[in-house]
């Protein structure tokens, strides 16, 4: 997912001589996870022989996804849930029984706009749409009834599902969770300064050296001038999540498809002028703002997703959302709700 969230660099690029101004520069981490660029800033003092200390925290923490949680591997535990048989019980680990306990909190929450069980239809809809062309509806029909949380069950660290072709997708949420414990397990081995973006998911926790807040802008649709931004956020103990339609779609005669599906039609939700082209989301954790991200493109119009956005973060404060269509973008009412982000002269 192409992210629209960027990091103001000027804090990172813009190296002074003196060794005054370097020590006020983070340490900066970079890399690749499953095929996705990360970037850590770590804003706390880092001696040279703890350097490897924070290399092991982050590779380790990306192990973790990867053997759990991610689909693409034929050998993680997500995938032998995928690949189980109806009614086949089977152990979960703590991590994904703990996992799986909060995307159900988050399906309820959603109403079902974020749902993991739309693997299986992405699987069908994978093979038709690179040949622009859509699935025989005899093909969508038979996999329909896979679809669904309610095919899915929990019981005392068991899983078991009704359905053999049931399948998860959590990599709508997987990479928040990464984002989050990354923050976590840093600050937790004594760095609690720290900056975290992987695939356009950010966490800051504490302060940046320069004893201010970590500042990111949020740019308008197709637009990375940070002078146009529609808003500066000022990062403190808080995560944003951004999803958009604009890197991942097909074209089906008329119709423009993105990636975000409809786990009821089990039909990809359709891009038009009035549909919503990006969803940015700000919460005290990346897993929440992610999985909200997500849920906030299954709108066909702003004005539904508006106020979607408003009963949000009337319930959930500390959640602010921003939401954009091709042709307009509304970021007053859904974060006036929740603290007003400020505005900092020096990211302009």
């Amino acid at each position: 997912m192409k992210t629209i969230v960027r990091l103001l660099l000027l804090a990172t690029i813009l190296f002074s001589c003196s060794s005054h101004e370097e020590e006020k520069n983070p340490l900066t981490f970079t890399g690749l996870a499953m095929t996705i660029p990360y970037r850590i800033l770590v804003g706390s003092p880092v001696l040279e022989n703890h350097r490897n200390e924070v290399e092991q925290i982050i590779a380790q923490t990306f192990a973790e996804i990867d053997e759990t949680y991610n689909k693409w591997n034929p050998l993680s535990e997500l995938s032998q849930l995928n690949s189980a048989k109806a009614k086949e019980k089977i152990y979960l680990s703590k991590e994904m029984n703990e996992f799986l306990q909060r995307v159900k909190t988050i399906v309820v929450m959603t109403e079902g706009r974020y749902d993991p069980t739309i693997e299986c239809i992405q699987t069908v809809w994978r093979k038709y749409l690179p040949l622009h062309q859509e699935p025989p509806h005899e093909e969508l029909a038979a996999i329909l009834p896979a679809l669904g949380w309610h095919n899915v069950h929990i019981d005392n660290g068991l899983f078991y599902k009704d359905n053999d072709a049931t399948q998860l997708d959590l990599s709508g949420i997987a990479k928040g969770y990464a984002v989050d414990l990354l923050i976590e397990r840093l600050s937790a081995a004594g760095y609690p300064n720290t900056f975290v973006e992987w695939g356009g998911e950010v966490r800051a926790q504490g302060l940046h050296p320069k004893d201010r807040p970590w500042n990111i802008y949020i740019s308008r649709f197709e637009d990375a001038d940070p002078t146009h931004a529609i808003a500066y956020i000022s990062l403190t103990n808080q995560a944003i999540a951004t999803s958009g339609d604009y890197n991942q779609n097909w074209r089906v005669g008329k119709t423009r498809y993105c990636h975000i599906y409809n786990p009821k039609s089990g039909r990809p939700y359709p891009i038009t002028d009035t549909s919503i082209a990006s969803a940015s989301v700000v919460a005290k954790n990346c897993f929440l703002a992610d999985a909200l991200a997500t849920a906030a493109l299954t709108f066909s119009n702003l004005t539904q997703a508006q106020v979607w956005a408003d009963s949000v973060t009337k319930n959930h404060p500390d959640v602010a959302i921003w939401l954009m269509a091709r042709t307009t973008e509304i970021p007053s009412k859904a974060h006036t709700l929740a603290k007003e982000p400020q505005v900092n002269q020096e990211t302009l």
